[in-house]
């Protein structure tokens, strides 16, 4: 998995691919490295997490605690 591109690095890549793209008149060996480089970018490693959501009564109990809470203070 690779990490989220900034909108410059898109725009950068875009560029890039556009003007060696085969379809486009480009050079279709250079447009398979451009790919092959951008794709071997560091990836996002150890750093994704996943969270599941409670299920069955788990998920009942998890409901009822958050019904039962206090509400926040209002600020009049």
């Amino acid at each position: 998995m690779t990490t989220p591109l900034s909108p410059d690095e898109r725009r950068r890549r875009r560029a890039e691919l556009r003007r060696h793209h085969p379809d486009l008149g480009g050079d279709p060996e250079a447009f398979a490295r451009t790919q092959r480089a951008w794709a071997s970018r560091p990836g996002a490693g150890a750093e994704v997490r996943f969270a599941r959501r409670p299920r069955g009564v788990r998920r009942v109990l998890a409901w009822w605690r958050a019904r039962r809470s206090p509400a926040p203070r209002r600020v009049v």
